[in-house]
């Protein structure tokens, strides 16, 4: 069962390589703002990234300002992490350009968000399996972590979501991990490193991270002071980083927003979080378009999954594993922006995930539990093997949004584009099947086992969970294709943006206007908006033509 999970993490990391979804002209706000300042302290040892922006365009939104000099508007930690892809791949590559962006920006991914996102199903399964789940059980609940939650999408992307949950369970598990007692300092230290790493990865993560720590020094105050010592450099680190760029300790980069728009959303509450919204905390959790149920909703059997995992953990572990995820979705609450832009799934959720799937290593499974795993697969790969950055507003987005361009023989960049182009439509796919026939443990029995009644019931029971699987991925499948075929009625607005993500990002020029043709409105500002960007880098990839 260990190199059955083994295999899943190893699948995920080779789709991982094979995947470089970085588009044609769209500047990734997020991933780019690292990348300016990854080159800067490279290429002229200073955070300040005025002489990268130009490659960026006059446009570009992820800064922050201060007496006249840029930064990047976010946290340092997941660029640090991410610095050497780009240290290994600048003697290939060169110094920064448009050519080198898309190359640089794969390579810090895979340190910065794939490296911690494999580590983190590694150690969710260790983790569980020595707490006293079963490995069969343990091995599927890292699958389920890593295909069937939207940490799928943000181990791909130099985003900090990845990083953040890792560090964050990471602490959970040095905190509470039943281990030799003489250890327990090296644990402490590490943890308060790792929750170190995550605050000063993704400035709210404090939130989860203060809440993990009560949870471990309440019984044990001694504990405190040996935390603080893992975390004070990360901590002497930031200060230090705020005070070269803005001027002060604590004078972090979301204060000093320069687009107007993140200015005013700062302005409000505590850096932009005010008090929970009920309504918002239902949308992260059952909005049609980026809810987390609706794109896991395997998640929906939590609380069963909960109590079966009551036996084998101690109640302050299981405290934390509830308050942790509890207070990042009480966070975001506040947030006006939840939403988090043009993402896969609530992007900001993705740092409770380990601690809702840890549970399921516990529970005995079953055919509900398969199809609602199969359903989650479906949505959040085939989402994110489309155009991960999918737009508000597209309801059951693997349909609605993702199909428009498997129809047309599209898939999101990976390097089978380079010399396999029809390979290239369906290889990562191909890796899910594969990963999801090993978190259905199917295998060939030898002769002599699969007489026994014992082997007969196991492989019943695998082939009901495989047609379980499938039955929840083609229904899932089926609800968005129906979805798709009718949204051209339901909102002309979201079928030209479908439309423009094809013509621009996936260099099929011609779609726009045949779209714009059909609904019969012109728009000059639509077409204009096209032009400026088809003059941004990232340069042009070899996609598949599409069918029409």
């Amino acid at each position: 069962m260990r190199s059955r999970s083994g295999a899943v993490v190893g699948l995920y990391a080779l789709l991982a390589l094979l995947a470089v979804p970085i588009f044609p002209h769209f500047l990734s706000p997020n991933e780019f703002t690292r990348w300016a300042l990854a080159a800067s302290l490279v290429e002229r040892g200073t955070p300040e990234i005025s002489s990268v922006l130009p490659l960026l365009g006059p446009a570009f939104e992820d800064v922050s300002e201060k007496d006249g000099r840029v930064y990047s508007n976010k946290a340092p930690g997941a660029t640090l992490v991410a610095l050497p892809g780009y240290l290994l791949a600048r003697p290939f590559v060169g110094s920064p350009s448009a050519s080198s962006m898309r190359p640089v920006l794969w390579a810090m991914r895979l340190f910065g968000a794939t490296l911690p996102a494999g580590c983190l199903a590694l150690v969710l399964f260790h983790a569980a399996v020595r707490f006293g789940a079963s490995p069969p059980r343990a091995a599927s609940a890292a699958f389920a972590l890593l295909f069937a939650t939207p940490l799928f999408a943000y181990g791909l992307l130099l985003f900090s979501h990845a990083l953040v949950a890792a560090c964050l369970f990471g602490g959970w598990v040095a905190l509470f991990f039943p281990g030799d007692p003489s250890r327990s300092f090296r644990r402490d230290c590490a943890a308060g490193a790792l929750l170190g790493l995550a605050v000063i990865s993704e400035y709210p993560a404090a939130v989860p991270a203060g809440v993990l720590v009560l949870c471990a020094v309440i019984p044990a105050p001694r504990r405190l002071l040996t935390l603080v010592a893992g975390g004070a450099p990360l901590a002497a680190l930031l200060g230090a980083y705020d005070l070269a760029c803005f001027g002060g300790v604590f004078e972090v980069s979301s204060a000093h927003e320069r687009a107007p728009l993140f200015r005013s959303l700062a302005s409000a509450g505590l850096f932009g979080i005010s008090l929970p919204s009920p309504e918002i905390a239902l949308r992260l959790l059952a909005d049609p378009s980026k809810g987390l149920l609706v794109f896991s909703p395997f998640l929906l059997l939590w609380p069963g999954a909960f109590l079966s995992s009551r036996p084998a953990l101690p109640f302050g572990s299981r405290l934390a594993l509830v308050l942790a995820p509890l207070s990042l979705l009480l966070l975001y609450a506040g947030y006006p922006n939840w939403h988090g832009g043009f993402t896969v799934g609530p992007r900001y959720l993705v740092a409770a995930l380990p601690f809702l799937v840890f549970p399921f290593a516990f529970s005995e499974g079953g055919f509900l539990e398969s199809t609602l795993v199969g359903a989650s697969t479906l949505a959040v790969c085939a989402t994110t093997l489309a155009f991960p950055f999918v737009p508000p507003g597209f309801a059951l987005p693997w349909g609605s949004f993702a199909e428009f361009f498997f129809e047309r023989g599209l898939t999101g960049p990976n390097v089978l584009h380079l010399f396999a182009p029809v390979a290239a439509r369906f290889a990562l796919p191909a890796i899910v099947c594969v990963a999801a026939y090993f978190f259905l443990g199917r295998k060939r029995e030898g002769k002599v086992f699969s007489e026994g009644k014992k082997e007969e019931k196991k492989r019943s029971a695998r082939a009901k969970a495989a047609f379980a699987f499938l039955c929840g991925a083609a229904v899932y499948a089926a609800l968005g294709i129906l979805l798709s075929k009718q949204i051209s009625f339901l909102s002309p607005s979201l079928v030209l943006q479908r439309a423009y993500i094809a013509d621009v990002y996936f260099d099929q020029r011609g779609t726009l206007e045949e779209e714009i043709a059909r609904t019969g409105s012109p728009q000059p500002r639509l077409l204009a908006r096209r032009e400026r960007e088809l003059a941004l880098p990232p340069p042009p990839w070899p996609f598949t033509p599409a069918s029409r």
